[in-house]
């Protein structure tokens, strides 16, 4: 996905909301995993007080999951909010490949096939 950014000088073409922020690479990935904990909280039709208790956290941070309002929401708890929803979560250590910008990031690949839950066999 591609955002623009402009002013009265110039446009300037991004490939995510975050870049050229500080620690943009972690804001995004934050991002991505809050969005799928909401969509978790939203396919399971969860009330944010029933999703609070759920996630062990207080509502009103719920909400702030939703809205995307993460300052205080390391990646630590994030993934905590993902195992109370069933999800696992994997961490790859990799060599940095090489990119446009040159630098290592950070990159929350979501495996879509397993987001929606399996019938019981």
């Amino acid at each position: 996905m591609t955002s623009t950014k402009s002013n009265e000088d110039a446009v300037v073409i991004t490939s995510h909301p975050f870049e050229g922020l500080v620690n943009g690479e972690e804001r995004l990935a934050k991002a991505q995993l809050a969005q799928q904990i909401n969509a978790l909280i939203t396919e399971r039709k969860l009330t944010q007080n029933t999703a609070s208790k759920l996630l062990g956290i207080t509502q009103p941070e719920v909400s702030q999951i939703a809205n995307g309002r993460l300052s205080g929401f390391s990646f630590d708890r994030l993934y905590r909010c993902l195992h109370a929803l069933d999800m696992d979560i994997e961490i790859i250590v990799k060599k940095h490949t090489p990119t446009d910008n040159g630098t290592a990031g950070i990159h929350v690949l979501l495996n879509r096939t397993t987001m929606t839950k399996q019938p019981d066999a």
